[in-house]
């Protein structure tokens, strides 16, 4: 697999926001994903939520995604974001 962006020469750019610009951009759009750990494995939910007063707020019922956000499991605080073009291989 080879990245296009990196084959060009492209470079890549990290620019770090501070609070009030990440709830500006959240508050932009309704539906993100929650990352929890679970016994060994991490899980990745869908979630629709809102920013209220600068607290970003979501409904859920008892389960993992709730035991995730209280805490209750450890935090899993990783992202990754893969983009470019995709090839299949031969098998």
């Amino acid at each position: 697999m080879t990245n296009d962006a990196a084959a060009t020469g492209s470079p890549s750019q990290v620019e770090n926001l501070d609070s009030g610009q990440c709830l500006d951009l959240l508050r932009q759009v309704s539906v993100g994903r929650l990352a929890v750990w679970v016994d060994d494995h991490p899980d990745i939910f869908p979630l629709n939520y809102t920013v209220d007063h600068g607290t970003l707020v979501f409904r859920t019922g008892e389960g993992t995604k709730l035991a995730g956000a209280l805490g209750e499991t450890p935090p899993l605080t990783w992202w990754t974001q893969l983009s470019g073009a995709i090839r299949s291989s031969p098998e």
